[in-house]
């Protein structure tokens, strides 16, 4: 990797996973000068990004949108907020949120978006700023989530798996498979049913157990270890709860 190179590429990545507007048709152009200039990913990797690119260019921006909510806001396996895959709907989220937010003030960032901090293309951005160096450490941290997502759109045969693909290339390790495959046979990643969706409704807004949530005897996580926590075990029961926020 040059001595040179920024995190662009991470924050394209980030951008193209965000909702489909015309604003990012549009900028297929640049998008493809930056991602060949900077050369972080492989060219076999650059082509299949051209590809996905070019895809998108092809489609109706409604059927686009009406795609991406189904994947990323309809099926909770699929969350593009981190934490949901770590700590579900537990309080330990919320904190792991607050710490999180910490470090991009630190950066001089302010979230002003409806996300929360764990908001997947939100983090790629702040990656970006940082050395590459240690945006790939960083990104190691939760490079198995990122994993079992990428997994998952696979499953559903979605273009979207190839953006997973590539920040798995852009990290510095490969995920756990023995993790990656536990959280794929525990979630699929297949679209909630009905009754499904109108449970985790109704769970997302029950009175907590704090014996459940850490509250009892736990301490809150550190800005030090924060990141390492997205290398905890993916529990099936925290993939199942909520949608995103």
């Amino acid at each position: 990797m040059r001595t040179d190179m920024t995190g662009q590429t991470l924050k394209i990545i980030g951008f193209l996973l965000a909702y489909p507007e015309e604003a990012i048709l549009n900028a297929s152009g640049g998008i493809r000068t930056i991602l060949h200039e900077e050369a972080w990913l492989s060219v076999p990797m650059r082509a299949r990004l051209d590809d996905f690119l070019e895809a998108m260019k092809g489609r109706d921006i409604m059927d686009l949108q009406e795609e991406y909510v189904a994947l990323f806001d309809r099926t909770p396996s699929l969350s593009l907020h981190l934490f949901e895959h770590i700590h579900g709907d537990s309080r330990d989220r919320g904190q792991a949120m607050v710490e999180l937010d910490g470090l991009y003030r630190e950066m001089g960032l302010e979230n002003v978006s409806e996300h929360t901090p764990d908001y997947l293309p939100m983090f790629l951005e702040y990656l970006s700023l940082l050395p590459v160096d240690q945006a790939r450490d960083n990104l190691d941290a939760a490079v198995d989530v990122i994993a079992a997502i990428g997994g998952r759109l696979k499953k559903r045969e979605s273009r979207y798996a190839v953006l997973f693909d590539a920040l798995e290339e852009a990290a510095s390790r490969k995920p756990d498979e023995k993790k990656l495959k536990a959280a794929l046979a525990a979630n699929p990643g297949e679209m909630m049913s009905r009754a499904e969706m109108d449970a985790a409704w109704e769970e997302q807004f029950a009175l907590a157990d704090p014996a459940k949530t850490g509250e009892a005897g736990g301490g809150c996580p550190k800005v030090e270890d924060m990141l390492a926590r997205m290398n905890a075990p993916l529990d099936a029961t925290n993939d199942k709860k909520g949608a995103r926020s």
